[in-house]
Order: C-alpha cells, then sequence, then structure tokens
C-alpha cells in the first residue's frame, strides 16, 4: 500500500468499520427505551401497512416524526421483524458516516492523508461505534447533519450544492425535527465570518432552503388534516419539554455535563481532541482560516445549545463527533513524520482487527432476557383485545414494558404506581400482569389473601414475574 494514491487505505478503514458495525448486529436484545420504542413503532408499520399514521401501543402518536421509523418498518419489509433488522439502519448509517468524513475533510483540507485520520479516528471512536448499532436515531441524524455541511462546503465551488442541501436538510427535520435547523446556523454563521454576504441570498442556497423545509412541511399539515390540532400541538409539547432551558442559581455549571462526558468518552483521541482544539482557535483568530472557523461553529453551535437544555444525555451531541474527529487529526497529523505514517496505519488497523475479534470472542451483555422470556407467556394468557399490565420498579418506568411492545404481540397499560396497580387488582379485575419481584410481594401483602388466592404464576424470571389474576 502506498500513501501516495490513498485508495487501499480508504477500502481497508471501511471493511473495519463495516465489521466493527454489523459484526455485533447478530446479537439479540435491544435496549428497553429508544431501540425498543423505535422498533416497535416500525412494526406496527409493517404489520398494518399504515405509513402515514405513527402508532405507539394501540393509538396515534405524534411524538417524534417518522423518518427513521420509516427506515425501520422498510427494514422490516426486506429483512423479516427481528432484532438483527431494527439495528440495521443506524449501522449503515453509521458507516455511512464514516465515509462521509473521508469526503468531507477531503473537500475542507484537500488533504488525503488527513482525511483518512479523520476517517480511523471516528472509525476507533468506542462511543460513536456502539451508538451505531443501537436502533436509535442519533447517528442516522449524524449522518443527514454532516452530508448538510459537507452539500455546503461542495456549493462553495460548485453552486448548484447548495439547492441540493435541502434534501439531507428535509431529511434531517424528518429524524429530529428542530434540531436540523441547527445544521443551517452553522452554515449561515460561517458564511458570515468568512465575509461571504452574497452566498447568503444565493438563489441556489434560498431554494435548498426551501426544499428543506417545503419536506417536513407536507408531513406537518398532513398530520394536521388527518388528526387535528392535537397532532401538531403533541409534538410541539414533547419538543418544548426536551428543549426547556434549565433555571436556578447552578444554571451555568451545566455547560460541564458534556465536557465530562468527553472525559470518560472520548478515549484515547482526547489528548489529541484538545490540542486540535487549541491550533484551531489559534488559526481562526490569527488567521482568520476558515476551515478552523468551520469547524469552532460547528462545534459550538452543538455543544452550547445541548448543555444550556433541560435533557441531557451523551449522546444528543452525536452530531459533533465528526468535527472532533476532523480537529483530533489535524493534531495528530503533526505528531506523525510521513516517514511514520504507513507503520501508523497498519498498526492502528491492526488494533482495530484485534478489537473485532474480541468482540466476536467475549460474550455480550445480556438484553431483554426478561421480557423475551416472558411476553410468550403473557401473549398466550391475554384474551383477544386485552391489554397486559406492567408495573416495574419505579413509578412511571417504562424500559421493560416498551421492550414488551417490542417482543410480545399485546398491547400494554403501565400503572402510574403500586398503589393504581393494587386498587384495579383488588376489584377482582381479570388481568395478565408483570412486576419486578419485590412489588409483587408487597402486592400479595397488601391485597386480601381471598383475592390473592386466585392468582396464578405464568412465569418469572430473575428480575420479573409473570402472573394472571
Amino acid at each position: 500500500m502506498s500513501f501516495e494514491n490513498p485508495r487501499g487505505q480508504f477500502v481497508v478503514l471501511v471493511i473495519l468499520a463495516a465489521m466493527l458495525l454489523f459484526i455485533p448486529l447478530h446479537r439479540t436484545g435491544l435496549a428497553g427505551y429508544d431501540d425498543a420504542f423505535f422498533a416497535h413503532q416500525g412494526k406496527e408499520i409493517a404489520l398494518t401497512g399504515d405509513w402515514w399514521t405513527i402508532h405507539f401501543n394501540g393509538a396515534p402518536s405524534f411524538v417524534y416524526p417518522p423518518l427513521y421509523i420509516w427506515l425501520e418498518a422498510a427494514s422490516f419489509k426486506v429483512f423479516g421483524i427481528h432484532d438483527f433488522a431494527a439495528k440495521l439502519p443506524t449501522a449503515l448509517l453509521g458507516l455511512g458516516t464514516i465515509v462521509l468524513i473521508y469526503f468531507l475533510t477531503l473537500e475542507l483540507t484537500g488533504q488525503a492523508w488527513l482525511s483518512l485520520l479523520a476517517m480511523l479516528v471516528l472509525t476507533s471512536t468506542q462511543f460513536f461505534i456502539k451508538n451505531a448499532t443501537h436502533a436509535m436515531t442519533d447517528v442516522p441524524f449524524t449522518f443527514l447533519f454532516t452530508l448538510v455541511i459537507f452539500s455546503y462546503l461542495k456549493g462553495l465551488r460548485k453552486p448548484a450544492f447548495l439547492a441540493l442541501l435541502g434534501l439531507p436538510l428535509g431529511l434531517a427535520l424528518l429524524m429530529r425535527s428542530v434540531i436540523g435547523l441547527l445544521a443551517v446556523g452553522i452554515l449561515v454563521t460561517h458564511a458570515v465570518l468568512t465575509k461571504r454576504y452574497k452566498l447568503l441570498w444565493s438563489p441556489w442556497l434560498v431554494s435548498g432552503l426551501i426544499l428543506g423545509l417545503a419536506l417536513p412541511a407536507i408531513w406537518y399539515i398532513s398530520q394536521f388534516e388527518l388528526h387535528g390540532f392535537a397532532a401538531v400541538e403533541s409534538h410541539v409539547r414533547f419538543i418544548g419539554s426536551k428543549i426547556h432551558v434549565e433555571q436556578g442559581s447552578n444554571h451555568w455549571l451545566t455547560l460541564l455535563n458534556y465536557p465530562e462526558s468527553l472525559l470518560k468518552y472520548y478515549w484515547p483521541w482526547l489528548p489529541f481532541l484538545l490540542t486540535g482544539l487549541v491550533l484551531q482557535v489559534r488559526a481562526m483568530i490569527r488567521e482568520k482560516d476558515p476551515v478552523a472557523s468551520l469547524l469552532a461553529v460547528w462545534i459550538l453551535f452543538i455543544l452550547i445549545p445541548f448543555s444550556m437544555v433541560q435533557t441531557r444525555y451523551p449522546r444528543y451531541i452525536m452530531p459533533v463527533y465528526p468535527a472532533f474527529s476532523i480537529v483530533s487529526a489535524i493534531a495528530l497529523e503533526r505528531l506523525i513524520p510521513q516517514a511514520r505514517r504507513k507503520i501508523f496505519f497498519n498498526s492502528a488497523c491492526a488494533i482495530g482487527f484485534l478489537a473485532i475479534c474480541l468482540t466476536i470472542l467475549i460474550p455480550p451483555k445480556a438484553r431483554a432476557d426478561d421480557i423475551r422470556t416472558l411476553a410468550p407467556i403473557a401473549d398466550a394468557s391475554c384474551l383477544p383485545g386485552e391489554r397486559v399490565l406492567f408495573y416495574t420498579y419505579e413509578d412511571g418506568r417504562a424500559d421493560y414494558q416498551w421492550q414488551f411492545l417490542w417482543y410480545g404481540r399485546s398491547y400494554t397499560d403501565l400503572a402510574s404506581d403500586l398503589n393504581s396497580l393494587a386498587s384495579q387488582l383488588k376489584s377482582n379485575t381479570s388481568a395478565t400482569v408483570i412486576v419486578d419481584k419485590k412489588s409483587y410481594e408487597r402486592l400479595r401483602h397488601e391485597i386480601p389473601a381471598e383475592i390473592t388466592q386466585h392468582w396464578s404464576t405464568l412465569g418469572e424470571t430473575d428480575k420479573l414475574v409473570c402472573f394472571r389474576s
């Protein structure tokens, strides 16, 4: 392999990334919140054929835009309804993001070696790879977000790409709603900082932004016509609950949440990221470097808004990881002499393939074993149209319930607290119930024996009990 022709190294990294992403997909078990939530809704589409109204737990759902759920349903239609198909769309778009970061870096810097380094950094970022094997929207949204910025960079030389950026922008809005507009903020701010004022009024860019807004507008207008104001209100209320800004005396301390998560998850690249950030800030201030300006704006437009809102999970800032990869690669590139590039690349790939071997050999962490055991038992005991009652560990904890919706055939009701479940069971209503074992013992203690003596245990695991009242 010659570094004068990076095509071979690019192919090796694509193969390495594909193995890291696709080998873990055969492992069964979806996590109890987002994974099972989206997979269940995709399953509803695949089973009912209703692609235009999203359903959750037997009722229309307007919480999330539909794009990722459509991808889930399409995967089920092609490959069947199972865990592998549920995780496949995310893995494919995770691989797409890794490939895209090569071409984006090449467009940004014109350096093939630096582009390979950025690709290598993202491929070996464990937090990114881990999330790219889950049935969640974070990595697919990151692909679309990065594609908007790539189209903008291409548009600086070929204006037609400014119109084409409307497609990934519209799809990003159909996947994560208004969060997709942050990409618009990045490119507009970069245009201002680099004094490309005419670009902001370019017919190509204007047409791209109109296209980007038109795609989600068609969806939201159709939902309003089908379901009335309740559809829009439900979605707006959910988005508002997610982006509600923290208040109080400790408000500014929330800016530390994501730096803390990087200290935990962004190894071994964190030192290079910090070094690269210093280099880019210096280049932006002293040299007015447009590359440094874009990377700085990209990072700030993700970290600051997400640090200010109420809900802060480390995966929410996934769209910044491609920028982190480029910044880390810039610092890394300065430390590797040209004569040692081949040794470094081969060593990094060897470590990557070793990691793949360990992934195959080490037993995976079990997911959803309890529900996969109890779901067929509960389904078999339910009468037609009957819903399974749930209560596990905490008031309103829905992870086991959502796993059941994915693995089971019945719909469910979640008790708001243990007292309300006890009141319902005291009414001698016949029902199939799944509870954690501690709550089960409390129910048997608090409910009169003349009622509990008619209960029949249908199945149990180390954590949960399924019984018929």
